[in-house]
């Protein structure tokens, strides 16, 4: 696997911090402090280099450090600047926000404004479990498709561009009809648009669930091989039939759904619609009928398959952001996934209040400990 080093993070009034300048000693490195202090932030930061909204789904709006006071936002904007280094030599990699650019935020390697988002996808990806996620399988759908999706362009990047066409469309369509209009020409292009980015969302969606499926255990058999399987009719239908055949099978739903759609507001059919489910391959359990250890076990299991995978797919292996990992996990389960982070040399970083769950990591990792913001320690575990 090939080494990637974060040699230094700089955090410009970005969230609680005012100004940050840090040079992470290694990997793995566990961040611990009270609540507060800026652990999950600095976790944050780094997400925020790979497309997306980041490991909070946040707003650009949410992202300025506030005056204590006023509660008043930096006019200068936000900034996260990061070095990384790896075969390759050194590059830097950057975003932000200036606040006359209204909502849109920049990319920048080594200085210079990227071509597209989907470039950065060449120097770096992530991956990130958080507390939030441990309410996955209990709730909406809607909530499980994103965190496929995001599963999805980490793997294959223009799966973002896809998505976003599919639901700019899906609005429209939902926006035209709640008006009362029935112009069938404009109608049948939207729902064209919806066909044709909709069935390409799935079958990314169809792809990496093949993919994860196929990766199988972790090597210490610490978490349970999951299967993941699509509900979704469109996927159904790939199955047997070729992309154009679901294109229009899938147009005909729409325009036959239109009275139906058009008294519920929204779409009944369609990419928008689709949900997963997971299941322990050796039990058989659901993971929505699982108890809450069980679920974690799960979820960390998919969240390694799908780090090997992005490492052992030619792309570029996965820095893993981990915001209280251990909650939940019993203690053989977690001192097998500290054992298991050892294996990837990429960089790794846990969050926690305290050191003591994290001592299997002993004489093998480091530490910092945050404190307002502000890195107290960093020492050897």
């Amino acid at each position: 696997m090939t080494e990637l080093r974060l040699d230094r993070l700089v955090l410009s009034s970005f969230r609680n911090y005012r100004r940050l300048v840090w040079e992470p000693q290694g990997s793995p490195l566990v961040i611990t402090g009270d609540n507060g202090s800026g652990k999950t932030n600095l976790l944050e930061a780094l997400s925020l280099l790979v497309p997306g909204r980041g490991l909070r789904g946040a707003r650009n709006s949410e992202f300025p450090r506030r005056d204590q006071l006023t509660g008043e936002t930096n006019p200068a904007g936000w900034g996260v600047v990061a070095q990384f280094s790896d075969t390759r030599g050194s590059f830097e990699l950057s975003t932000g926000m200036e606040a006359e650019q209204g909502g849109t935020r920049k990319f920048l390697l080594d200085g210079q404004p990227m071509k597209g988002r989907d470039a950065v996808a060449d120097y770096l990806s992530a991956v990130w479990l958080t507390p939030q996620m441990d309410r996955l399988f209990g709730e909406s759908a809607s909530g499980r498709r994103r965190f496929l999706d995001r599963l999805v362009v980490a793997l294959t990047p223009h799966h973002a561009r896809e998505l976003a066409a599919c639901e700019r469309a899906t609005a429209q369509r939902n926006r035209f009809l709640a008006e009362g209009r029935t112009d069938d020409v404009w109608l049948a292009g939207i729902e064209d648009a919806m066909a044709r980015h909709g069935v390409a969302v799935v079958a990314a969606r169809r792809d990496l669930v093949a993919r994860l499926n196929a990766v199988g255990v972790d090597k210490q058999n610490a978490f349970p091989a999951a299967s993941l399987s699509l509900i979704c009719p469109i996927s159904d239908r790939l199955e047997d039939e070729p992309a154009l055949a679901v294109e229009e099978w899938l147009r005909n739903a729409l325009r036959n759904a239109r009275p139906v759609d058009r008294q519920r507001g929204m779409a009944t059919f369609g990419a928008q619609r689709s949900d997963f489910a997971l299941q322990d391959v050796e039990t058989g359990r659901s993971a929505s009928e699982a108890s809450t250890g069980q679920q974690k076990a799960l979820l960390i299991g998919v969240i390694l398959a799908h780090a090997r995978l992005l490492g052992s797919a030619g792309g570029v292996p996965p820095m893993l952001l981990l915001d209280e990992p251990l909650v939940h996990l019993d203690q053989r389960r977690r001192e097998a996934l500290l054992e298991t982070l050892l294996d990837f040399r990429t960089p790794v970083l846990l969050t926690g209040t305290d050191r003591a769950p994290f001592e299997a990591l002993s004489g093998k990792g480091f530490f910092m400990h945050l404190c307002d913001g502000i890195p107290q320690e960093t020492v050897t575990l």
